[in-house]
């Protein structure tokens, strides 16, 4: 056991930039608990961040796949939002007004919004590697799509009512841990196994690295990057549902600023914006950090709107350090290129 610890601790030790990572993570930590500790040092306190944590942190996954082959999702919160409400619906017609069996119908609305959201990620996957699309672009288009639907079947109504069976999914907690929290983790080992383990999760690292070379290999691109999508659709509509049994509701433009919140956490967590490489651990770590510096925010009551501007600010930092870092690594590697020749 020892020595399984002592390498996963040398592996992540090992990449530069999830070093850098855990060092402003315990400096966040430190810093709002020395500022704040009676509100920020609390049981309470870690507890509402574990539930929160889940649901920014899926719809980052999703970006996250998107971005290893060197493409973007803006798509992931409309995506939620439609699964949501698609589960909601029948929650809602079959149990609440229905009353039909509430866990039968729990199973069946949550496999609906899932497929649901497989469905819109398979889209965008079929306008990018199909029809050749820049991935911002249809993305762009598809976020406006699936608001519209989501806007036009419910006349901007949200969806309320949903039975207590389902919202304890994520307001409850199983052995002392918040279900969204295991939820999230089952779906980070999901996502970190095809990565790693999967030929079509190497593959979409290898795409991202250099996609003109791999579309003159055996590597199947279009099939990559259907992929790819999809997933990110499944993953975004698991965040939709989470976020739907926490608030008990399903709203049609939930969460607009999810989206630059996902892409801030994705790149903070190391991946790299380019394609060909990135980490789940990084982007829920990442995820920990933001969801600690809103909380730490709130805990000094600073304003909401100064919480965006901190990831605006963080965006631009984050970047230019890893562009400084990299090109400062790359003329190092020049440099003592002619050396050993």
């Amino acid at each position: 056991m020892k020595d399984i610890s002592r390498d996963l601790t040398r592996r992540l030790l090992s990449d530069r930039k999830l070093t850098q990572l855990v060092v402003v993570a315990l400096v966040v930590f430190l810093s709002f608990s020395i500022l704040v500790p009676d509100l920020f040092l609390t049981p309470r306190n870690f507890i509402s961040m574990a539930f929160q944590i889940p649901e920014i942190a899926l719809l980052a996954l999703g970006v996250m796949l998107a971005m290893l082959t060197a493409g973007i999702d803006l798509s992931v919160v409309s995506m939620s939002n439609l699964a949501a409400l698609s589960t909601a619906y029948l929650l809602v017609t079959q149990v609440t007004e229905g009353g039909g069996n509430v866990y039968v119908w729990i199973v069946i609305a949550i496999v609906i919004g899932i497929v649901v959201g497989l469905i819109s990620g398979l889209a965008n996957g079929a306008i990018i590697a199909g029809i050749g699309v820049t991935p911002i672009l249809a993305t762009l288009a598809t976020l406006t799509l699936y608001n519209g639907i989501a806007v036009g079947i419910r006349n901007g109504q949200s969806i309320i009512g949903l039975p207590p069976e389902f919202t304890a999914i994520g307001n409850g907690s199983f052995l002392g841990i918040p279900i969204p929290m295991i939820i999230l983790l089952v779906a980070g080992i999901g996502v970190a196994l095809y990565i790693n383990k999967t030929g079509l999760g190497m593959q979409s690292v290898l795409v991202g690295a250099n996609q003109e070379a791999a579309t003159y290999s055996a590597i199947g691109v279009k099939k990559v990057l259907l992929m790819t999508y999809t997933l990110s659709g499944g993953l975004s509509a698991l965040a939709g549902l989470i976020i739907a049994s926490r608030s008990a509701s399903a709203n049609p433009d939930y969460g607009a600023s999810y989206v630059l919140l996902a892409i801030v956490i994705v790149v903070l967590g190391g991946v790299n914006p380019y394609g060909g490489f990135g980490t789940v651990t990084g982007v829920i770590l990442a995820t920990a950090v933001l969801q600690m510096v809103a909380s730490g925010f709130n805990a000094l009551r600073f304003s909401q709107f100064f919480y965006q501007l901190a990831q605006g600010f963080v965006l631009i930092a984050v970047m230019i350090l890893n562009t400084y870092v990299d090109k400062r690594r790359l003329k190092a590697k020049k440099d003592k290129a002619p050396q050993e020749s």
